[in-house]
Parts: C-alpha cells; sequence; structure tokens
C-alpha cells in the first residue's frame, strides 16, 4: 500500500482541490457507452468471464490514469497511492450481495485466478462480507448490473466520511451490429479530477 502525499501548495489543482472540496457534494458523474467488443470476444473465446475480463481491462486503465490514484486522507492531505485495486460488489444466489477485494495483478490470469477464489468467499459468506480489504482507500468501488442497459446513474457515497474513492458501474452490453457496447457510469470527487481526466481513462478504454 505504498502512496506519496502531494504538497498540496505547489499543486496546479491547489485552487480547485479547495473549491470543490468545500461542496456538500463533490462527487460529478458521466456515464457513456465504450465499444468493448474485443474483450468480450477474447473471454469468449476462452470460455471465460466478461465480467472478470472487463474487470481487468478497466483496472489495468485505471491504474495507468493518476488521477484515479488520488485519495483525501486526514483531512486536507492528498495522496497518490502507486497501484489501486478493486472493491467489487458480488451477487448472491439468494438476491443480497457482499464486498469483495481483488488485487490489481497484471497477469489476467493470475487476477482471475484470485478473483474467482474472493468471489467464492462472498458467495458462501452473508450480510456485506466485509473483509479487512474491502474498506481500503487503495482501491475503485465497483459493480455491475448485467440486468439493465442505462444511460444514467447515481452512486452512493458517503460525504461524512470524507469518501474520495471513485466508483465505476457497468451495465448490460448493448449488441449494436456486431459491436459490443458496455454501458459505463464514473463518479468521482472533483476536487481530484476533472471531466478531461475521465474522458482521458474512457479513451483508455477504447484501446485494445
Amino acid at each position: 500500500m505504498t502512496k506519496t502525499k502531494l504538497n498540496i501548495e505547489s499543486w496546479n489543482r491547489k485552487e480547485h482541490f479547495r473549491f470543490f472540496s468545500a461542496f456538500d457534494d463533490p462527487f460529478f458523474g458521466i456515464t457513456t457507452n465504450i465499444d468493448f467488443t474485443t474483450i468480450y470476444l477474447e473471454a469468449k473465446r476462452n470460455s471465460q468471464s466478461f465480467f472478470l475480463y472487463s474487470l481487468h481491462h478497466i483496472l489495468t486503465k485505471a491504474n495507468e490514469t493518476d488521477e484515479f490514484k488520488l485519495r483525501i486522507e486526514e483531512g486536507n492531505s492528498v495522496v497518490k497511492y502507486d497501484t489501486i485495486h478493486v472493491s467489487p460488489t458480488i451477487g448472491r444466489e439468494d438476491g443480497t450481495f457482499g464486498f469483495a477485494f481483488f488485487e490489481y495483478i497484471p497477469d489476467r490470469n493470475e487476477f482471475i485466478q484470485q478473483a474467482i477464489q474472493e468471489i467464492t468467499r462472498v458467495k458462501n459468506s452473508t450480510g456485506l462480507s466485509f473483509s479487512k480489504n474491502t474498506g481500503r482507500e487503495d482501491v475503485i468501488r465497483y459493480s455491475s448490473i448485467p440486468w439493465l442497459s442505462f444511460s444514467e446513474m447515481k452512486h452512493a457515497v458517503s460525504f461524512k466520511n470524507e469518501d474520495s474513492v471513485p466508483r465505476i458501474s457497468t451495465g448490460k452490453l448493448i449488441d449494436t451490429n456486431g459491436k459490443m457496447l458496455l454501458p459505463i457510469s464514473i463518479c468521482a470527487h472533483h476536487g481530484l479530477m476533472d471531466g478531461k481526466h475521465v474522458a482521458q481513462f474512457l479513451n483508455k478504454l477504447s484501446e485494445p
């Protein structure tokens, strides 16, 4: 969990950070569709889970975008983590879900192996299934909503806890003339990033 503390006084976002951090709701959201055809076909060809293939791709590109590694800690301090992981929600047969933690591993096969073990843990648990890792700051909070395609989404955020962790949700794949488009919603703290940074992340998602 290696991180570096930013010098806010010399940060070119100093005023932006302080301005938006004073808001009651400093989070903004962007929802769009991204072409995931390559990832979809790879998962299908290898008889693997599209959920895990797409999540690894999303997490890889988030790690390539510095703004997604920024967090607000200890009041007004900003830190940048070297690596971020993901805490997804995992559904159970009884209709409930629990929180999981997937460590980011660049090798996709290794990532999938450890993710499957964590999915098993959550499916065999009850309640929210918190662990020592699910509440970490160096994560992206992620949820998959594969039952429907959406064009807008509101994410739950805990303002009183000075939350600054980005949220990402994906919806049901849309087959458009052979192209598999994935609805994706991103919710992020405006003191740490702008629409430009989200766009850079989304452009990376479109890459193979």
